[in-house]
C-alpha cells in the first residue's frame, strides 16, 4: 500500500506529556532541553527516554502505519522486556475507553534505523493514542495514512495532566509494554496526560526536577521518590525540600506522597524510609496544606502470593503494575471526589 506520511510534530497530531518538541528545541525531551547543564549526569541522559509521552490524533483509516526513528539504539535489559523497553503501544477509543490495537508479534526496531509498523484500526472514525518508549529515545515519528484517510485532532483530555517523580518503577520498569507501566495505566483511567519524571537508579530528590515541575501545568502529583537515596540521610534531607518546591509553585494541587512497593515484610531501613515520607506529610499536614495524602507501598499487592507482581524482588512485572494503579486509582479517585 502507497503510505502518505506526516510528521507527528505537525498538526493536528497532539503530543502529550513531554513538551512538543517544537517548545522544547526541536528534541522530545522530558525537561527543559535549553538547560541540561543543571540536570545531574544520569538525568540528563534518561532525560531523553519519552516515558510518559503520547501522540493522539483521529482518523477513519482502516490501517495506519507508524515510522519510528530511535535517538540510539537501545541496550537489552535482562529483567526487561525489548517491547517494554523501546516499544510503541497503540490503543484505540476515546476519553477513559480506549484499547489496545496492536499485531501478534508486533515489533518496532531497537536500532537507529527508521522501522515501520502497519496497524489495522476498526472500522469507522477512531481516535488514536500511541505510548513512547519508557527507556528509549525517540528522534522522530510520522504516520502513515491510506489515500483519501481522513486526518482530525482529538477530543480534549477529561482531566489535567498527572506528574510523576520517582525511580526505574516510575519510569516504567518493568512493564511488558508501554501501556502497561503504572503511570500510563492511571492517566489512562482518568484520560490525562502523564508527565514522567521517573529516573532509573537517579531520583535523588533534586531540586532542579523541582524547579523544572514548578514550571509546569500540573492538576495532580505523585510524588514517589524513596528507594534510590544513597542514604536514609539523603532521603530525609531532600524529601520534605523537594516537596515544598512543588507546593510553593503550585499551591492548591493534590500532591499524592507514595512509599516503595514491597515484596513481603520490610528490612529495618525500609521501615526508616517509610517513616520519612510520613514525617513529610505529617509535616505538611501541620502547616495546614489541605492537599496532600499518603498511600503505603505495603498496601499495593495482595498478601497471597505477592512474590507474583515482581521481576526480581524489586520491580513490578505487569501484575505488580496493575496493582500499583488499582491502588493509586482507588486513592486519586477519593482526592478528586472529596
Amino acid at each position: 500500500m502507497e503510505w502518505n506520511f506526516k510528521n507527528v510534530k505537525e498538526q493536528p497530531f497532539e503530543i502529550g506529556g513531554i513538551l512538543h518538541p517544537d517548545k522544547n528545541y526541536g528534541e522530545y525531551y522530558r525537561m527543559d532541553a535549553s538547560k541540561k547543564e543543571i540536570y545531574s549526569d544520569p538525568n540528563r541522559a534518561l532525560g531523553h527516554h519519552t516515558s510518559g509521552g503520547t501522540v493522539r490524533f483521529v482518523t477513519d483509516a482502516d490501517s495506519i502505519c507508524i515510522k519510528n526513528t530511535l535517538r540510539e539504539a537501545v541496550v537489552g535489559m535482562n529483567h526487561f522486556t525489548h517491547r517494554g523497553v523501546w516499544g510503541l503501544d497503540v490503543l484505540v477509543g476515546s476519553g477513559k475507553d480506549r484499547k489496545y490495537c496492536g499485531k501478534l508479534m508486533q515489533t518496532f526496531a531497537d536500532s537507529t534505523e527508521a522501522n515501520e509498523n502497519v496497524v489495522d484500526l476498526p472500522a469507522g472514525e477512531n481516535e488514536v493514542l500511541i505510548f513512547m518508549p519508557l527507556y528509549a529515545g525517540i528522534k522522530d515519528i510520522e504516520i502513515g495514512l491510506p489515500e483519501g484517510a481522513s486526518l482530525k485532532a482529538p477530543a480534549p483530555r477529561s482531566f489535567g495532566p498527572i506528574a510523576f517523580y520517582g525511580s526505574s518503577i516510575t519510569q516504567g520498569g518493568c512493564a511488558s509494554r508501554a501501556g502497561c507501566a503504572f503511570h500510563n495505566i492511571v492517566c489512562r483511567h482518568f484520560d490525562a496526560d502523564c508527565i514522567n519524571l521517573g529516573f532509573s537508579g537517579s531520583a535523588f530528590g533534586e531540586q532542579s526536577i523541582a524547579e523544572y515541575m514548578a514550571t509546569r501545568e500540573i492538576a495532580l502529583f505523585v510524588m514517589d521518590y524513596v528507594f534510590n537515596s544513597r542514604s536514609l540521610e539523603e532521603l530525609q534531607e531532600t524529601h520534605y525540600p523537594f516537596y515544598k518546591t512543588f507546593r510553593d509553585a503550585h499551591p492548591g494541587v493534590p500532591v499524592l506522597m507514595c512509599t516503595h512497593p514491597y515484596c513481603w515484610p520490610t528490612a529495618d531501613i525500609d521501615i526508616k524510609r517509610i517513616e520519612t515520607v510520613k514525617a513529610t506529610y505529617d509535616r505538611a499536614i501541620a502547616e495546614g496544606d489541605k492537599d496532600v495524602y499518603f498511600l503505603d507501598g505495603r498496601e499495593y499487592f495482595p498478601a497471597e502470593m505477592s512474590d507474583l507482581c515482581f521481576v526480581d524482588y524489586l520491580h513490578p512485572n505487569d501484575l505488580g503494575m496493575y496493582f500499583m494503579a488499582k491502588k493509586m486509582i482507588e486513592k486519586i479517585e477519593g482526592i478528586i471526589n472529596k
